[in-house]
C-alpha cells in the first residue's frame, strides 16, 4: 500500500506536517509513504525523515507544464492508494495535482475563504478548515479520516540533519570565530509571494535589538535568509558585528540554526525551523494568525498589536493588503517596538516563555 503526500507550499508549511509524518509511519508501519514537492529547499529538508521512502520534486514555477504533467505521469503510474494535500492547499492547482495522482482516496480540506474554482470536489475526502485551529492540528484532522489516533499522540516538529550537515556546521563555526556562548538567530526577510514582504519587521529595529543583545549577554548575531541585501544592511547597523549564515544550500542554514540559544523572526519557515530545534523563539506578528501559526510544541512568546482588524490573512489565493493606508498600513506591524521585543528575548534567555 502506498501514501503519496503533496507538500507543494514552502518550507514552513511543509514543516508543519512532520508530526503527521511519524504517526502515519506508526500507524501504518507497512505502507511506503513517498512526497512530492515543489521546492527544492523542502526536499532537503526531507532528504534524511525515516517517516519517507521516496521524494519527487516538480519545479512547476520554472519549468514547462508539458515536462510538469510528464513528472506527475510517472508518479501516478507508481498506482498510490491514498494522496494527502498538506495543509494550507487553497488554490485550484493543488487539487489538480492531488487528482492527478490518481489515488484512490484522496484528502484534501474545505476551505473557509474558498473560492468558486478552488477545486475542492476533486478531493473526495475531505474535511473542514477550523479557524483559529493551529496548522499542524489542521493536517491530523485530516490524517484522522484514515488511522485512528487521538490528539496526544501529536509530537513536535522535526527536521533531521546528517552527520555531514552538523559537522560542517561546526567547522563553519569555528573558522567564523564563533566562540560565544549567547548565539542569537535573526530572520528579518520573508517571502515575497502574495505580497508577504509585509510580515517583515524593520529591519532597522533588528539592527537595534542586535546592538542591545551584543551589548548586554555578549551576543553573536547570525542573519538567516537569502534576503542578502536586508542581512548585509542590518549588518552595516550593527557595525559589522553579525554573521551571515544562510547559503545556498538550505541544510547550511539549518545546521547552523540549531547552534543558536533564541532565535527572533517575523512569521516564516525559519521561525518554525527553529522550533523544530526546540530553540526559543520570539516569534513577532503581523497579519497572519498567531493561534494558527505559534511556534508547536516550543518556548516561545508571540509579539504583536492586539488591533481589531488582525489577523486579516487567511489561507486563499489572494495576496495579503492592508485597509489602512499611509502611516497607518500593515501597522500591525510596523507598530512594534524594539523594546517589546527585546522584553521578550531577555525572558526567554532567562528561561521563561510560553510551550
Amino acid at each position: 500500500m502506498r501514501i503519496l503526500i503533496n507538500a507543494l507550499s514552502g518550507n514552513g508549511d511543509a514543516l508543519m506536517f512532520s508530526p503527521i509524518l511519524k504517526i502515519l509511519k506508526v500507524k501504518l508501519p507497512n505502507y511506503f509513504i513517498d512526497m512530492v514537492v515543489m521546492f527544492k529547499s523542502v526536499s532537503e529538508m526531507y532528504r534524511y525523515s525515516p517517516y519517507i521512502n521516496q521524494i519527487y520534486h516538480i519545479d512547476f514555477l520554472k519549468q514547462s507544464k508539458f515536462k510538469s504533467l510528464k513528472q506527475l505521469s510517472e508518479i501516478r503510474k507508481t498506482g498510490y492508494d491514498i494522496s494527502v494535500n498538506v495543509y494550507p492547499s487553497n488554490r485550484i492547482e493543488y487539487n489538480i495535482v492531488n487528482y492527478f495522482t490518481g489515488a484512490g482516496k484522496r484528502l484534501g480540506h474545505k476551505y473557509i475563504n474558498a473560492g468558486l474554482f478552488s477545486g475542492e470536489f476533486l478531493n473526495n475526502v475531505s474535511v473542514k478548515e477550523v479557524k483559529d485551529r493551529h496548522n499542524v492540528l489542521q493536517n491530523f484532522d485530516l490524517i484522522k479520516k484514515i488511522v485512528d489516533a487521538g490528539e496526544r499522540e501529536v509530537g513536535g516538529l522535526e527536521i533531521f540533519l546528517s552527520e555531514e550537515d552538523e559537522n560542517s556546521a561546526q567547522i563553519w563555526k569555528k573558522k567564523s570565530g564563533i566562540e560565544e556562548a549567547n548565539i542569537i538567530g535573526f530572520h528579518a526577510g520573508s517571502a515575497l509571494l502574495k505580497n508577504h514582504i509585509n510580515k517583515r519587521w524593520d529591519y532597522r529595529k533588528y539592527a537595534e535589538l542586535g546592538n542591545i543583545l551584543i551589548s548586554k549577554y555578549k551576543s553573536t548575531i547570525l542573519l538567516f535568509g537569502t534576503e542578502t541585501d536586508l542581512n548585509n544592511r542590518i549588518n552595516e547597523l550593527i557595525g559589522g558585528r553579525a554573521v551571515l549564515a544562510s547559503t545556498e544550500n538550505y541544510m547550511d542554514s539549518m545546521a547552523r540554526l540549531k547552534l543558536c540559544r533564541l532565535f527572533v523572526s517575523n512569521d516564516t519557515a525559519f521561525l518554525h525551523s527553529a522550533a523544530a530545534f526546540s530553540v526559543p523563539t520570539a516569534a513577532i506578528f503581523g497579519y497572519t494568525n498567531h493561534k494558527e501559526l505559534f511556534p508547536w510544541k516550543n518556548r516561545h512568546i508571540i509579539i504583536r498589536r492586539e488591533l481589531e482588524c488582525s489577523p486579516c490573512f487567511y489561507n486563499s489565493p489572494k495576496p495579503a493588503g492592508c485597509k489602512w493606508s499611509g502611516a497607518d498600513e500593515f501597522k500591525c506591524i510596523r507598530g512594534i517596538e524594539v523594546e517589546e521585543v527585546n522584553d521578550a528575548c531577555e525572558k526567554l534567555l532567562a528561561g521563561g516563555g510560553t510551550i
